[in-house]
């Protein structure tokens, strides 16, 4: 597959990439600048290196867009290396290698557009000076967890096992924007064993109301997972549970459903990253830390159809 000849079917071309022409082609204007930064420009001017940067055999991705394309590709379809190899005219060695060299400098790429959802180390005041506007709408909170193969030692077998579906999963700490469904923080992954609420504590947000008074307070909203939460300056707001034997009133019948009514762009958010398959399918890559940078990477470009969607509307 080839650039050149996809873009002249853009619906083909968006499903394949899941961003439209326009949203690739400003990507691709920092891919290009990264691109050279991370990998051209270290190759070139290697010590070690014998003979110059571009001699041998034709390069399989030659282009820019060819290999940003080639990324793209990968993180919609999710393929098996092989199948990747074949799609791009490539053994499924040097599609591996593509692989692994490209994702980061997708993952920078998205940071450098501005797209990329905050990381750990962020406080909530931190993510309120970035967002403004959610001191008054609140901030949406939830935890998403993705499959992986069951692994062959027993205690990861027992850490990454989580009660939903028999499954072993990665987590990762989810907050979101009900404003335009954003994905303004993404916490570190975690195993699917790990409670949504001590995901929250590992993290460690904190909020510290302005003023003298420290009156003014931010409102979260999260769903029963984070019962028993407790963030200094945040109000939490969970749905009422059914008491055991009992029913709830119609009052709090009425008011659960207000609250899922604004709590559902928060799985909508989790719905848009995940239109990438790499986090959806069952995660095959035994690389350190590479599950983590799928989910950044997903986040991104979730933002960047948010940004220029949204702005369109």
């Amino acid at each position: 597959m080839k650039y050149t000849a996809l873009i002249k079917r853009p619906a083909v071309f968006q499903r394949l990439t899941g961003l439209t022409v326009t949203e690739f082609e400003s990507v691709l204007d920092k891919f290009k600048s990264i691109f050279y930064q991370e990998y051209t420009a270290k190759l070139a001017n290697s010590p070690n290196r014998i003979r110059r940067y571009g001699a041998g055999r034709p390069a399989e991705l030659r282009d820019d867009a060819d290999k940003l394309l080639f990324i793209l590709c990968y993180v919609r379809v999710y393929p098996l290396f092989f199948v990747q190899g074949l799609m791009f005219n490539m053994a499924e060695s040097v599609a591996h290698y593509w692989v692994h060299a490209l994702m980061p400098i997708l993952d920078k790429t998205l940071g450098f557009t501005h797209t990329k959802p905050s990381r750990s180390g962020k406080s909530v005041d931190e993510i309120l000076a970035e967002f403004p506007e959610l001191r008054s709408m609140g901030v949406l909170i939830d935890g998403t967890e993705r499959s992986i193969r069951k692994p062959k030692d027993k205690d990861k077998r027992t850490t990454k096992y989580s009660g939903k579906k028999k499954r072993r999963t990665v987590k990762n700490l989810v907050v979101s924007s009900p404003v335009d469904k954003r994905v303004i923080f993404l916490g570190k992954t975690q195993d699917g064993s790990m409670h949504d609420k001590l995901c929250v504590d590992y993290e460690k947000l904190a909020y510290t109301p302005p003023g003298a008074g420290g009156r003014e307070t931010i409102p979260i909203l999260g769903d029963s997972g984070f019962k028993g939460l407790e963030i200094p300056g945040a109000t939490i707001n969970i749905p009422f549970k059914k008491p055991r034997g009992g029913e709830l009133t119609e009052l709090e019948k009425s008011q659960n459903k207000l609250f899922s009514h604004f709590r559902v762009s928060v799985e909508n958010a989790i719905c848009g990253v995940k239109r990438a398959r790499c986090l959806t399918d069952v995660y095959r890559n035994t690389k350190k830390d590479f599950d983590d940078l799928l989910m950044s990477v997903g986040c991104g470009l979730h933002n960047t159809r948010v940004a220029y969607r949204f702005a369109k509307a």
